[in-house]
């Protein structure tokens, strides 16, 4: 399966995704044979990252929002090559007022629109680092959550 990763697309449509992706998880939970369950669920996201924003922050953030209120816990998994030497970590974006002033220039991980995001810069390591991510997802969901 990894080898058939190219991250060779020129857009990255998040939005989109996150947005199928919630509808999915939702109707699911909906049509259960037992009928509507309420249900925690998780997706996880592999990606070089890069581009997020190309809907526009403001997409990005409504559908990383909307997937959060529908008990989806998404994980992002950044595949970043060592040897690049345009590492996502590397990557700074200017940051603009609303009358279009430079606020200044922020790290891209700074604004980085998923709380839950892992850089794997060892492909091999993708396992462990799924199997943390279920261990994580299951003390969540597992913890009573306070009234």
């Amino acid at each position: 399966l990894l080898r058939e990763f190219s991250f060779e697309q020129n857009k990255t449509h998040v939005s989109e995704l996150l947005n199928a992706a919630t509808a999915v998880f939702l109707d699911a939970g909906r049509n259960h044979q037992a009928g509507p369950i309420e249900t925690a669920q998780l997706l996880v996201i592999v990606s070089d990252g890069r581009g997020l924003f190309y809907e526009g922050s403001d997409k990005v953030d409504a559908a990383v929002r909307q997937a959060r209120d529908a008990d989806i816990f998404v994980v992002f998994v950044v595949v970043d090559n060592p040897e690049n030497k345009d590492s996502v970590l590397d990557i700074r974006q200017p940051q603009f007022a609303s009358d279009g002033s430079l606020l200044g220039i922020k790290s891209y991980m700074e604004n980085f629109p998923f709380p839950f995001y892992v850089i794997l810069r060892d492909i091999d390591a993708l396992p462990s680092v799924l199997g943390d991510a279920l261990r994580q997802w299951f003390e969540l969901v597992t913890t009573p959550k306070s009234t």
